[in-house]
């Protein structure tokens, strides 16, 4: 009769729970129609076995049945079934109810599609911020040990010109002079070489969580930064009444000043402001980093830490960076402007 009343669905019909169960795990079915009472295994046993099967789990199940009291339905719906039919039962409703859940199916499933494309434009997209991260990140690199190396390499080349000269006007160097010289050039190389080491352990990523001094950290971050920021004419000031430590990734935390100074040095050079200044004022677990380029544009500031948001030339990556950076370490980060520029606030949870 039910074959009859539903033959305009694809149908699979099963005489027992057993087989059932092979047809529920081996086919893509969109609904079922279960009895309770049935040989061997009953409704409600069968109901259980589906709804502890992650291949089966969603599947609605309707109860057919004849057992129609009020304990039978509270147990069936207990065990995740969808709707109760008791026989005999009505057509009409019948053919309504099963409408009604394969609508209510199709949504889900077709809403389980859209979720797992989105999940996937999201993985894609997160995959391109970090591979642009990675670029930035190798990019500041490079800059430092540009700068870095500004000055060891004018030293190279003058201490070259000089053996040059003396060459060309066939002067006399004694021992201890080329030694002395060979000894200098040595000494710029290994500095040049230590440069690179430093910051090549400096970027390195770390995974570890530990307690550290927001004071000492912004310090290095500060030290390894003095060239770009000399170069720049960048005055850093810095106040500290840190007393305790701050749980967390430090060489991530790095990564939070680095871009928060980035962003400064590029509002400075876009809107070229004169006597361009930091200021970096630290608490116990609060950093707070003020500067006076003249504040971040009101259009932007609500959307600051979305990813490509910038209001310089950049990729927009870095500050994004930074707040999933201190997020993923229980913190916060937010920005605002006072009267001379942007103020940006790195609060961690104790």
């Amino acid at each position: 009769m039910l074959v009859e009343l539903l033959k305009k669905y694809d149908l699979i019909t099963a005489i027992d729970g057993k087989t059932a169960l092979e047809a529920a795990n081996s086919e893509d079915i969109d609904l079922i129609l279960l009895d309770i009472m049935m040989p061997d295994m009953d409704g409600f046993e069968v109901c259980n076995i589906l709804k502890s099967n992650k291949k089966t789990s969603n599947i609605p199940i309707i109860f057919l049945t004849a057992l129609d009291k009020q304990e039978d339905l509270q147990q069936g719906f207990k065990l995740g079934a969808v709707d109760y039919i008791t026989k005999p039962f009505n057509p009409k409703e019948l053919l309504s109810r099963v409408n009604t859940h394969l609508t209510l199916r199709a949504y889900e499933k077709n809403l389980a599609l859209r979720i797992e494309i989105e999940l996937e434009k999201n993985r894609l997209k997160q995959e391109m911020i970090y591979q642009k991260s990675k670029q930035a990140a190798l990019g500041e690199l490079l800059m430092h040990i540009a700068h870095q190396w500004k000055q060891p390499l004018a030293s190279l080349s003058a201490l070259n010109i000089s053996q040059k000269i003396k060459i060309e006007q066939d002067l006399e160097t004694t021992k201890d002079e080329n030694l002395a010289r060979i000894e200098k050039s040595q000494n710029l190389i290994n500095f040049m070489s230590n440069t690179v080491e430093t910051f090549r352990n400096f970027y390195l990523p770390s995974h570890s969580s530990e307690t550290f001094s927001l004071t000492d950290s912004v310090k290095k971050v500060l030290d390894i930064s003095d060239a770009t920021l000399k170069y720049n004419k960048i005055n850093i000031l810095i106040s500290s009444d840190e007393t305790g430590q701050t749980y967390g990734n430090e060489n991530e935390f790095t990564q939070i000043v680095f871009s928060i100074i980035n962003n400064a040095r590029d509002i400075f050079k876009k809107r070229e402001i004169k006597n361009p200044e930091i200021k970096i004022d630290i608490q116990n677990n609060v950093l707070t980093i003020s500067d006076n380029g003249g504040g971040i544009d009101n259009e932007i500031i609500d959307n600051i830490f979305l990813p490509y948001e910038s209001s310089t030339n950049s990729s927009g990556i870095g500050l994004y960076i930074a707040k999933e950076i201190a997020e993923k370490n229980n913190g916060y980060i937010s920005a605002s402007n006072d009267e001379k520029g942007a103020v940006f606030r790195v609060e961690f949870l104790k």
